[in-house]
């Protein structure tokens, strides 16, 4: 067989032939379907060979795309996991808030018979020990809160402050074996005062005649004659009516109606003595 090129041949004359061949095959396959039909068979064989040879750079980009998309679904399942945790941690805040809402709202519709200027009040610390219970409240002289202003919730008389400072207070409480409060009978008017006696006692009636007209379930509210709380807030229901042996006296306990225990929002008033104090 005769080669195309002999070892002869100068080189630059084999290049010159050989492109002179290729621009041969060019025209030949630009302007003559033969040659077109000859090429899509050729493409048809060869077109195995070219998913062989991709096949290692499609199984790797394969691969990488199922590598990124395990990390990319990790990393969205760990995304919505905080996500759900967040939204659950809300919903706890959210009922907690809910109730809070309730309770706000039934202490704007504490029994308030009069128009006196109020506030509302956090409360911060309880302060409790056998023979005292006051708490500390969000609310100090630079709100205008002073010594013996009446404090109050949904249902009743908390008790009032008896010491301030700059941002909060201190207040002691209906229950404290140091507070006294001037009461008197919703039914009749019967006054008399309700002394602490330990927040784990209900309260006892002082100053009462032999012949009280008073009963068990009795709502005791305040008579204002002391000039500090309003009249008519409820302080107490009376619990007990019993009688001494030896002298005949009535003994006549009665249970607050604030849940004394359980305090987280109040209401400062400022009564008649409070004009005095300037209001915030």
């Amino acid at each position: 067989m005769k080669l195309l090129f002999s070892n002869r041949s100068p080189l630059s004359v084999q290049l010159f032939i050989s492109m002179a061949l290729a621009l041969i095959l060019i025209v030949f396959d630009v302007n003559y379907r033969p040659f077109k039909e000859i090429r899509y068979y050729l493409d048809t064989i060869i077109s195995p060979l070219y998913y062989i040879s991709n096949s290692p750079a499609a199984s790797y980009d394969s691969l990488y795309e199922m590598s990124k998309s395990r990390e990319e679904l990790v990393n969205e399942n760990e995304k919505l996991s905080e996500e759900l945790l967040n939204k659950k941690a809300d919903l706890l805040l959210l009922a907690h808030l809910r109730h809070e809402n309730n309770r706000l709202r039934e202490l704007l519709k504490a029994p308030l018979w009069h128009e006196e200027h109020k506030m509302a009040a956090q409360v911060l610390l309880a302060d409790t020990n056998p023979y005292a219970y006051q708490i500390v409240i969000n609310k100090g002289q630079h709100e205008g809160v002073y010594v013996g202003q009446p404090v109050i919730d949904e249902k009743g008389i908390v008790g009032q402050i008896y010491e301030t400072a700059q941002n909060t207070s201190r207040a002691i409480l209906v229950c404290d074996f140091q507070h006294a409060i001037p009461v008197q009978v919703q039914r009749n008017d019967i006054a008399m005062v309700a002394v602490g006696n330990g927040c784990n006692n209900d309260l006892t009636l002082d100053f009462l005649p032999n012949n009280v007209d008073i009963k068990v379930g009795d709502v005791l509210v305040t008579s204002g004659l002391d000039g500090r709380f309003p009249e008519g807030y409820p302080v107490a229901v009376v619990s007990s009516v019993k009688i001494d042996i030896s002298d005949s006296s009535p003994i006549i306990s009665a249970t607050p109606t604030a849940d004394l225990k359980r305090l987280r929002y109040l209401l400062l008033l400022w009564g008649d003595q409070g004009e005095q104090h300037e209001k915030p």
